[in-house]
């Protein structure tokens, strides 16, 4: 068997392990386990930890501080390297410090490993602070957490600046391979012992959240963290054993899923803080989580020496890539749009929407050209590499700035300084990547145009291209030298954030009926917080979100009775649970707005067909001050009224929905919401609305006797003698 689908297979099992017990915890063991991590994390290094402040949230602002200086630098070298393509001589004046440029590769790479740096300190920066939301506001150990952030600098910093000073004295002969291994050593092996710290810390934070209570970002944040760890080993054992293939693979966790993990990460707590509202779709966030760590992401691909097996295979995963990827962009822009207003507002939920907008498309050139490099073909030349650093400095950078505006205002406990300035910087960033990325694509395309002609004395003027790119991409670097502007006018600003903990809820009223009874438990899993508003008997409007209205709290649990599919020859019994939530709010709706079904069925059938879709119901939920419900809960409110089955409501199915709510629940008058008037005649309170034959015979018998039921004619007999006495009753 190939080496890869052997390590694969354990990558993935350790995966799956990691991920049950993140969510279901580890049992007894768990009190033990944290005292223990806890122990090594405060007293281990000795005397280290100690120099570093434990208060709450100076763990993640170490990460954010450190990753901006990271930054910085990323964005000028990425500017020079720009401006090299355009003009090779530019930097021959400093020759004469010792200065030795070769074609630019060099500070390619050295900006590429630089920028990945910097990704990792911002967005877990970013991550930590939602892990800390969802647990007792404070990481585990603040102090080891800084020591981390200021380790990880060092090691860092050994091995791209010091180690090519040092080597300047060896002799060539054994420069490379002990330059190879001592910087295998230190970008691999040290900085895997560091983020084993890390994970012991979130792990150890995580753990104390609240009972049933769970965070998407910490799960990404956890799952990114081992993903890298295991990509390291196999990394470090790849260039051991000379194996190509474990080399490929760590390539592709460590440059794909760890990358686009923490992007997400940060990007399912940023959004929906913003927005006030939950995730919009159950099913894209599984979809998201699940195959994200099953494929093989489009960036920063490698040529696959393999078989065609293996290319194959390869292939096929890095096809299924997209689906993750834009399951979660589309999944986080429809919750943006609950709330577009306050995403809007908000500088860093602003670059995180913008970013879940731009990856489809990055994801999609980078499939195309990604695969182009898989197979060998290398019929785009570095259109690839053009892709991979705009997905980093585009998608990746507005990420980054997302964390400093959303997250680190957070961790500070301070209000975000010159909004602005960070909105302005938003655009820039987002604006000066994507026209430099296409620049620089129409001078790689060029170039390739040229080759291909075939004419041997073509020359590409790609230089006009390359300039323009760098006038572009020099927006990217004015964004973050004012993003560090605002960073450190928000670090020293006096105005405090009266929101700094997940224990302020985002919904501000919860409202209650008198009689009920729940447990705090079942409200806190509801979102409701030790600052929330309990409203008993009234309606209240929760702002920025959905109409809360006064029924009863277990309306709200999830198991929902629908109206049962019973025989045709079953005489239904009284249904003993709880009617379903929306149908009892529109109720009560319609009792408030004096309107009867015959006339509300007439304002929502908005193209006179006497039956009205998933659309017009959607937006006769809205309208009426329901509230906005996801496609996952409003296909199973249209099942439960639908009785025929035909996916579309009619009106009698309409009105017998809402007779049964009106029935059960105390709130409503079964009569004085099917009561059928007009401005020329007064009816009486008990007069039922009108059928026809042909709308009661698309009825079933047992839903015909509950008609007769509720208008006390007789109830036995087959369904034409059940019309009958229907329609004479």
């Amino acid at each position: 068997m190939e080496p890869v689908f052997i390590a694969s297979g354990i990558l993935l099992a350790i995966l799956v392990i990691v991920s049950y017990y993140v969510t279901n915890g580890i049992g007894t063991m768990g009190a033990p386990m944290r005292q223990f991590a806890l122990f090594l994390m405060n007293k281990a290094p000795v005397g280290l930890v100690d120099l570093f402040k434990d208060e709450p949230g100076s763990g993640s602002r170490t990460w954010m501080k450190y990753g901006m200086g990271w930054f910085l630098l990323a964005v000028i070298c990425g500017f020079i390297g720009i401006w090299h393509k355009y003009d090779p001589t530019a930097l021959d004046s400093l020759a004469s410090i010792g200065w030795s440029y070769d074609d630019g590769s060099a500070l390619a790479d050295f900006t590429s490993t630089v920028m990945g740096i910097s990704f990792t300190y911002l967005l877990v920066g970013g991550c930590l602070v939602a892990v800390t939301r969802a647990a007792n506001n404070r990481l585990a150990s603040e102090a080891n957490a800084s020591m981390v952030a200021v380790l990880y600098t060092a090691s860092m910093s050994f091995s791209l600046i010091l180690i090519p000073i040092i080597f300047r004295f060896v002799e060539p002969s054994d420069e490379q391979s002990i330059r190879d291994f001592i910087t295998l050593m230190t970008t691999y092996v040290v900085s895997s012992l560091l983020f084993i710290a890390l994970l012991m810390n979130v792990l150890a934070t995580y753990s104390v959240r609240g009972e049933g209570t769970s965070s998407i970002t910490a799960w990404f944040l956890i799952m990114a963290i081992v993903s890298r760890l295991v990509g390291s080993l196999y990394h470090v054992l790849g260039e051991i054993t000379d194996n190509t293939q474990m080399v490929w693979l760590s390539e592709r966790v460590l440059d794909g899923w760890v990358p686009l993990a923490l992007i997400f990460a940060l990007a399912y707590h940023v959004i929906p803080h913003a927005a006030k509202a939950p995730v919009w779709s159950g099913s894209l966030l599984n979809a998201n989580m699940i195959l994200l760590f099953v494929t093989v992401p489009p960036f920063f691909m490698t040529e696959a020496n393999a078989g065609e097996l293996l290319q194959n295979l390869g292939a096929l995963l890095l096809t299924f890539s997209m689906l993750p990827l834009f399951a979660g962009s589309l999944n986080l822009l429809a919750t943006a749009s609950a709330n577009s207003g306050s995403v809007l507002k908000n500088p860093g939920s602003l670059a995180a929407t913008l970013a879940m907008f731009l990856l489809p498309i990055f994801a999609v050139g980078g499939y195309f050209t990604g695969m182009d490099t898989l197979t060998g073909t290398d019929k785009m030349l570095s259109m690839s590499t053009t892709i991979d650093e705009g997905f980093m400095f585009t998608v990746g950078g507005l990420m980054m700035l997302s964390a400093i505006f959303s997250s680190y205002p957070l961790a500070a406990g301070k209000k975000l300084a010159d909004s602005s300035r960070g909105t302005m910087a938003t655009w820039f960033l987002m604006f000066g990547g994507l026209t430099a990325t296409i620049t620089m694509l129409i001078g790689n395309f060029t170039e390739m145009a040229v080759l291909d002609s075939g004419i041997e004395d073509a020359v590409a003027s790609t230089g006009g291209f390359y300039l323009t790119a760098a006038a572009m991409f020099y927006l990217v670097t004015i964004a973050v030298v004012m993003t560090t502007l605002v960073l450190i006018r928000t670090g020293t600003s006096s105005q405090r954030l009266k929101e700094v903990a997940s224990t302020e809820s985002d919904v501000d009223t919860y409202t209650l009926v008198e009689g009920t009874t729940t447990t705090i438990q079942q409200l806190i899993g509801r979102g409701v917080g030790v600052n929330t508003t309990l409203v008993v008997g009234d309606s209240v409007d929760s702002e920025g979100g959905s109409t809360v209205i006064a029924v009863s709290a277990s309306l709200y649990n999830d198991e929902v009775t629908e109206f049962p599919e019973e025989d045709v020859d079953e005489v239904p019994e009284a249904s003993d649970k709880g009617p379903n939530k929306q149908l009892v709010m529109l109720v009560d709706y319609l009792n408030k707005t004096k309107q009867t079904v015959f006339e509300f069925f007439k304002s929502i059938d908005l193209d006179d067909s006497g039956t009205i879709d998933g659309f017009e119901f959607q937006q006769a939920l809205i309208s009426s001050d329901v509230g906005e419900y996801p496609p996952w809960e409003l296909e199973g409110l249209l099942s439960a009224i639908d009785l025929d089955k035909d996916g579309k409501i009619n009106l009698p199915e309409l009105d017998i929905a809402l007779a049964q709510i009106a029935a059960n629940y105390g709130g409503a008058d079964e009569a004085e919401i099917t009561e059928p008037a007009t401005e020329q005649e007064e009816t009486s309170a008990t007069e039922q609305p009108s059928y026809t034959a042909a709308s009661l015979g698309k009825l079933k018998k047992a839903e015909l006797i509950d008609i007769a039921k509720s208008m006390g004619v007789s109830t036995s007999g087959t369904k034409s003698d059940l019309t009958t006495a229907i329609l004479n009753g």
